[in-house]
């Protein structure tokens, strides 16, 4: 290997390591509250410690961990609030991308959406198979998003969405979301089809909204009796506790190897 190919591996490990830690934090497989120690999170992922410092500084910038003083990181608490905070900025950012889209003139939007949201039905109805309504979900939103041609915009939706992803519960977990989620697709999907950039706006709107009050619904519901009513969800009561995937992701090791050589 060439000294100059050294940075590029590096970074490929770094991204591995990211992409793997969030994913254990927003399945809940890391509770929150739970240390992440530097050496022992590197040496369960056989790794050496700098792509892992690298990515639990970028889990910090994303929310998904925070810093205590002489104590290192830990998994950030699931905050009702910080989940109200981020479906209301989440809401509006989405409206504006439906409107832009409206008005953006692709012949194709209105078709793609339509195909996406079928497909959701599909999985809905021959499964349900959760994952691929979940893929589903998020390829209408972002073709939405695509369509509406605003970097900057894009760059904001998309750290909103990754500040989301641990409030996702799955259409599992909320009773009747994935036939709302269908309808409220169609909504917007009509509103682009008039070329009504306002209507197609609001439905946007509400979608997000709606979602947002299932959601805190949902787990203040199963929250019951293990906070106090506190609205934070702390190590006692888990955020595999709050997705669909618990059983599955319980079955497998909290780190796993990613590589053998750091």
């Amino acid at each position: 290997m060439t000294t100059a190919a050294l940075p590029i591996v590096h970074r490929k490990k770094a991204q591995l390591v990211y992409e793997h830690l969030r994913e254990q934090i927003v399945n809940g497989t890391y509770p929150p509250g739970q240390r992440m120690m530097l050496a022992e999170v590197a040496a369960g992922l056989g790794l050496s410690q700098m792509p892992v410092r690298e990515a639990l500084l970028r889990l910090e910038q994303d929310g998904l961990l925070e810093s205590e003083p002489h104590k290192g990181m830990r998994v950030s608490p699931v905050s009702l609030a910080d989940a109200a905070e981020l479906f209301e900025v989440r809401a509006e950012l989405e409206g504006l991308a439906t409107a832009r889209a409206a008005n953006a003139g692709d012949p194709a939007l209105v078709v793609d959406l339509s195909a996406i949201n079928a497909s959701f039905a599909r999985a809905l109805e021959n499964g349900p198979d959760y994952p691929a309504m979940g893929a589903a979900n998020w390829a209408f939103h972002r073709r939405i998003l695509a369509a509406a041609g605003n970097g900057q915009l894009s760059r904001m939706l998309e750290d909103i969405w990754t500040r989301s992803l641990r409030y996702r519960l799955g259409y599992q977990r909320i009773p009747g979301r994935a036939r709302r989620t269908i309808a409220e697709h169609d909504a917007i999907i009509a509103g682009l089809r008039n070329g009504d950039a306002e209507t197609a706006r609001h439905a946007a709107v509400a979608h997000i909204h709606k979602a947002g009050r299932e959601l805190a619904e949902t787990i203040r519901r199963e929250d019951t009796g293990a906070t106090g009513g506190s609205g934070e969800v702390g190590a006692q009561k888990t955020a595999v506790e709050l997705t669909p995937a618990r059983q599955a992701r319980r079955q497998g090791s909290h780190t796993g190897r990613i590589s053998r050589d750091g």
